[in-house]
């Protein structure tokens, strides 16, 4: 993995990449109650815990594990840092 910033300016944010599919998708289907522009965070927790389940499966318990738990301290330290942030800061 390089350090080089030349390489991650060129590199698109997964972050905003994930983001924008989520509105795409909720934009054109809207939720499963019906509403148009409106998200399921339900419907959205279940599609990310099925993406970590596919990536992490075969690998060993503890990496599991170890997924998991980064998964729950990068989640607690954004939802602080968000809570204190403008909107417009949520995404790059």
């Amino acid at each position: 993995m390089s350090d080089s910033t030349e390489s991650n300016d060129e590199r698109p944010c997964l972050h905003c990449l994930i983001g924008d599919v989520i509105d795409d998708f909720y934009a054109e289907y809207g939720s499963l109650t019906g509403e148009k522009d409106a998200i399921d965070v339900d419907e959205i927790i279940t599609a990310l815990a099925k993406t970590v389940a596919e990536l992490t499966y075969g690998s060993d318990a503890a990496l599991r594990q170890r997924v998991l738990e980064d998964l729950m301290r990068e989640i607690s330290q954004f939802e602080a840092e968000f809570t204190n942030a403008p909107a417009s800061d949520m995404r790059h």
